[in-house]
């Protein structure tokens, strides 16, 4: 019986296996030596393209048609019997390909000789090999897979403004029992009246979007009340900053030398006000005003004066602290008015809800005791009287 194509493709490989505990054979073409999985439709791809088959300038050995007196089949049947042992049959020159394959004779016993390739192993038969041929090195094994550590970094908010403060988004909700028998409350949200398990992060998450709360919340903003607006969309339309709250901390009374004036100059007319003493007292001490201060005034056209001082003051301690006092503001009003300040015998009588004396007040000292100052801020409203002057320090906080 002739042997089928299959057989043919499987005589031009030699099956082996790559590894002792391989389930799957690997096979080894005999022209390349490229080794590839058993596979008969892959390695009769293999063959007609394999570069060793089409270079190779002996043909492949094609049985003889003649009858064999060994074995008695006959020569349609492609096939006769090697003449004697080790011996190969004739080779027809001309022999057609049998589907792009030439035939061999007893496999693996016929090989031609290829130049410049190395010698191929050989076997007995197609299925047993003899000789294991050399195999690629297998691929490295996979490394396991390593575990990625859960990030402990909290996951970024949708919304780009500050989180809200816990009391703010639990006054946004009504919490109530969906059903008698539940054991989770629900909330609902009063501005859109949505529903949802109650969660403070998921809660937050929901404000943060919930377009009614979000246009609540730009409405109560003073800033958006301004005659003149952030555009819609800015962030800094949305922000909620505090108000600053102004706290009396201390009153200071100042007594004045009479005025030295300087004469007109490239801003206005400039007075020279040297301080004789005083007193001051408040929350955190009270103390005198050391003599030897002085108030450099800028007077323009419309009599509204500039003021700049810097003093002194002493502390009631023992040892006694020092606290080096800078102001800046002006003292503003009608003409009239200021006028009447400016005369030493009517300013007395000027009643300080008719003109505005506002001055920024900075306090430095390196006593420990009184550090704090350094990074305080003061507001001062005053009053201005022939021979002193009085005002209260409010601290912004």
């Amino acid at each position: 019986m002739g042997r089928t194509v299959d057989s043919d493709v499987h005589a031009a490989f030699v099956e082996f296996r790559a590894k002792d505990d391989d389930k799957c054979l690997s096979v080894q073409c005999i022209y390349c030596q490229q080794i590839r999985a058993k596979n008969t439709s892959r390695q009769k791809q293999h063959l007609q393209e394999c570069p060793g088959l089409r270079n190779t300038n002996a043909p492949p050995p094609q049985p003889q048609p003649q009858p064999s007196p060994q074995n008695a089949i006959q020569a349609p049947n492609g096939y006769g019997t090697p003449q004697g042992p080790g011996q190969a049959a004739m080779v027809t020159q001309n022999a057609p390909l049998m589907n792009g394959v030439p035939p061999h004779g007893t496999p693996l016993q016929n090989v031609p000789s290829i130049p410049n390739r190395p010698p191929l192993p050989s076997q007995a038969t197609p299925s047993a090999p003899t000789a294991t041929p050399v195999p690629r090195p297998p691929a490295p094994a996979p490394p396991p897979p390593q575990k990625t550590p859960k990030s402990t970094q909290k996951p970024t908010p949708s919304s780009s403004l500050p989180q809200l403060p816990l009391d703010d988004v639990h006054a946004a909700f009504v919490e109530f029992r969906a059903k008698d028998e539940d054991k989770c409350l629900s909330v609902q949200c009063l501005y859109c009246n949505q529903i949802r398990a109650k969660n403070t992060s998921r809660q937050r998450q929901h404000l943060s979007e919930c377009q009614t709360y979000q246009n609540v919340i730009r409405d109560s903003i003073p800033a958006n009340n301004l005659q003149h607006t952030f555009p819609e969309g800015d962030i800094a339309r949305s922000l909620q900053l505090p108000q600053p709250n102004l706290e009396l901390d201390f009153r200071i009374s100042v007594r004045l030398n009479p005025k030295l004036s300087l004469g007109p100059g490239v801003w206005g007319q400039r007075n020279w006000i040297s301080f004789v003493g005083g007193n001051w007292a408040g929350r955190f001490g009270k103390g005198i005003v050391i003599p030897g201060g002085q108030d450099s005034q800028l007077v323009v056209k419309d009599l509204a004066t500039r003021v700049e001082a810097q003093y002194l003051l002493q502390t009631h301690d023992e040892p006694p602290a020092y606290i080096a006092v800078k102001t800046s503001g002006w003292r503003t009003g009608s003409r009239d008015v200021l006028e009447k300040l400016a005369d030493a015998v009517q300013a007395d009588g000027v009643n300080p809800n008719s003109y505005k004396f506002r001055i920024f007040i900075e306090l430095e000292t390196g006593d420990e005791r009184y550090s704090f100052v350094n990074t305080c801020m003061w507001i001062g409203s005053g009053c201005r009287r022939a021979n002193e002057v009085v005002y209260d320090a409010y601290r912004v906080a």
